[in-house]
């Protein structure tokens, strides 16, 4: 029988062992664990099953096991796909599967298949053929967890990890997902960086130049926005409206708005991501705009970046408005 044939079979030891029975059922158990397990197994398994080590040995002499690390083989052939490469390098390199393999463990989309990165602690071994692996100082086991049985960078680390190698653009295409999967917040990942930034780590300025905008400018608060938001249209040249005005369309609740040019029905609201951008509040705000719509206001909302960035057309559309109203 040929090494492809024996390949093919998906018992091989088993039909060619001629040895007591307790033996060929070792051997069964092995390949079975060694096939259950992305076509990986560990020596030490291989023994806690009850396979002893001149067995493993001569398994491994005929090519019937092959050595991919230290005290780690797998089957033959079986190192095809990125899942059973990366279980066999994260046990031959004790590593963490990140960056672009992470992303994709994570059902991330829009990475390159081409690259498997796994991370290891710096001065570990960072050998495996057909892996890039990354060598870091701040991995602790905190930000990892597990997936089909491969230790993985968690999503807010995993993120902070790609950073150092993607695109602004693709950054922000793999991170925006990450939020609209629900599997972390932008509020996680700023925190997540604050922890971990230091002078030169690669890819937080990007990082914190993408979430900034995101998250209105580091938490910002309803009335710090508004306070920014009245200085814009202050040196604008335009009237100060009233500001925390009370409708009358919100009084059963209790409701306010943030700035309002009550002559000219013209209300002026802040948005930040803290207060307006769960979906409760989304829907809250809709409902409130409708209100006001009804009523005959014009609602103009303008973001962080809007007020920080784009003060010039902050203070033209409000102006416009007004001069609608006049």
């Amino acid at each position: 029988m040929s090494l492809n044939q024996d390949r093919n079979d998906p018992l091989p030891w088993t039909r060619r062992i001629p040895h007591h029975r307790s033996v060929e059922h070792a051997e069964t158990q092995v390949l079975r664990r060694a096939l259950a397990n992305g076509g990986v197994v560990t020596r030490a398994e291989a023994i806690a099953i009850g396979m002893n080590s001149r067995t493993i040995d001569r398994r491994l002499a005929s090519g019937r096991l092959v050595a991919v690390g230290p005290g780690v083989m797998c089957l033959p052939g079986v190192l095809v796909n990125e899942i059973s490469i990366l279980r066999a390098a994260t046990l031959a390199l004790d590593a963490v599967a990140s960056h672009e393999s992470a992303g994709r463990l994570h059902r991330l989309e829009g990475l390159l298949t081409s690259r498997v990165s796994v991370s290891v602690p710096v001065r570990r071994s960072n050998r495996f053929e057909g892996v890039i692996v990354h060598q870091t100082t701040d991995l602790t086991g905190d930000q990892t967890t597990d997936i089909d049985g491969i230790p993985v960078t968690d999503i807010p680390r995993t993120i902070i990890d790609l950073a150092a190698i993607l695109t602004p653009q693709s950054l922000a295409t793999v991170t925006d997902q990450a939020i609209r999967m629900n599997l972390t917040t932008y509020e996680a990942v700023s925190q997540r960086l604050e922890a971990l930034a230091r002078q030169g780590k690669p890819g937080v300025t990007k990082l914190r130049k993408l979430l900034e905008p995101r998250l209105g400018g580091q938490f910002a608060s309803d009335s710090t926005l508004e306070t920014r938001l009245l200085r814009v249209l202050e040196r604008g040249g335009l009237p100060l409206p009233l500001s925390q005005f009370r409708p009358p369309w919100l009084r059963h609740m209790n409701g306010r708005v943030d700035l309002a040019y009550v002559a000219q029905r013209v209300i002026v609201e802040g948005d930040s991501r803290k207060w307006h951008g769960t979906p409760e509040a989304f829907q809250a705000d809709r409902r409130r705009d409708n209100l006001a719509q009804l009523a005959g206001w014009i609602i103009l909302r303008f973001t962080w970046q809007d007020i920080t960035d784009r003060p010039s057309y902050v203070v033209a559309t409000v102006r416009e408005a007004l001069s609608t109203r006049s």
